[in-house]
């Protein structure tokens, strides 16, 4: 089910905070060696959002600044709307336009140009995106010495698990939420289009609006298939669509039978509702996380610093204002532009060591990254409110 789409050559550096070089033998040597590789192996099983390799998010990795920009550019050109016609009305002869009631523009009408001519370049309207590095994200833990016996490193893997979890857990949580904002972006007039989404007015939560059955099941369906063709008619591409859904949301969809496979199938999982693996469904290729946005986070992270205010939000269904997100779409990065972008300044950057005055080991990992939209017609919600 999940889909981390996590790279390979990612800047994941450690610190030996020891003073000595590095001997294999040594077995505070080792222990760093276990402990950073458990801490990003657990983070690369726990993501489902984190995007290297650009399926639905653009990167920059900063050298200098802290902000990164890309260039968010208009609609494509609409070659028959090139051209001046004065007269649009209809005669008794039933001939809308007559000879010389269109009049080239640029040196084209409707796309088509007569030699001689001059032609002029249509003006695309461009705009630009731009992505704030926010604080180093921090998890942290001090273990007494008493807990560990340094001579076998095993113990130290569930807390190395437990960093790296709670550093993906948290960048999910902050992707999904800039992806959902996407969403529901409404766009610039002339510029760029808004998100895509698919909205049930009636009930304020997900299950109450998607009830537990053929029923429910169907209209989740339904909305999918909406948002499937919202994308389709905004030009986004067919491969790469990505959409991300609850653990509610999949349990539901056993009533599709269609879309499970009841007997069980040993050539593929994909479909498989022995082992609960949903495939694809409208063409999104479907991914189980726990990372979507729900209830409210009222004003914490804005109150933390004016920069992380796009982390907030309100996902309640009490209203227009405040939907609750039934699921997520992201798509299109791979061959056109992505919704979300995220600017790096380092990977994650593990360290351990000992703090003999307090008789605790001290085992950190952090990273420093930002999250902002960037295309938001690559985004979609299906989500209600009351």
């Amino acid at each position: 089910m999940s889909d981390p789409h996590l790279p390979s050559g990612t800047n994941y550096g450690a610190t030996y905070a020891l003073n000595k070089e590095f001997d294999a033998s040594d077995n505070r040597g080792l222990a760093l060696k276990v402990f950073s590789g458990t801490v990003l192996e657990a983070f690369r099983a726990k993501t489902v959002f984190y995007d290297n390799t650009g399926q639905i998010m653009v990167q920059k990795t900063l050298s200098g600044g802290h902000i990164a920009q890309w260039p968010v550019i208009g609609d494509d050109i609409d070659l028959t709307g090139i051209g001046t016609f004065t007269d649009l009305s209809s005669p008794p002869d039933g001939d809308y336009l007559d000879a010389g009631e269109a009049v080239a523009e640029g040196g084209l009408l409707m796309g088509y140009h007569t030699p001689g001519d001059f032609i002029s370049g249509r003006k695309v309207k461009m705009s630009e995106a731009t992505v704030r590095v926010d604080d180093i994200l921090v998890a942290a833990i001090d273990v007494p010495f008493s807990d560990l016996d340094l001579s076998h490193f095993d113990v130290i893997r569930p807390f190395a698990t437990k960093l790296g979890r709670s550093l993906a857990i948290d960048n999910d949580k902050k992707i999904a939420t800039i992806a959902m904002k996407a969403a529901q972006n409404a766009g610039v007039t002339g510029v760029y289009p808004g998100g895509q989404q698919v909205t049930r007015t009636g009930n304020a939560s997900v299950a109450a609006t998607y009830v537990d059955s053929d029923t429910g099941s169907g209209l989740f369906r339904d909305d999918v298939s909406e948002l499937a063709e919202s994308f389709d008619n905004d030009h986004v591409p067919e491969d790469g669509r990505y959409l991300f859904i609850s653990p509610y949301i999949r349990r539901i969809m056993r009533h599709e039978q269609d879309v499970f496979n009841r007997d069980y199938n040993p050539e593929s999982l994909a479909g498989n509702l022995n082992e609960r693996v949903l495939g694809t469904l409208e063409g999104f290729k479907l991914v189980l996380t726990t990372h979507l946005p729900t209830s409210q986070t009222e004003t914490k992270f804005e109150s933390t610093d004016s920069n992380l205010a796009k982390y907030d939000y309100d996902c309640r269904g009490l209203g227009a204002g405040s939907k609750n997100v039934a699921a997520i779409a992201l798509c299109g990065a791979s061959e056109g532009s992505a919704a979300v972008g995220m600017v790096q300044a380092a990977g994650i950057r593990t360290v351990i060591q000992d703090d003999e005055r307090r008789n605790v080991k001290f085992m950190k990992a952090q990273m420093m990254v930002g999250y902002d939209v960037v295309a938001p017609w690559c985004a979609g919600a299906i989500q209600c409110h009351a």
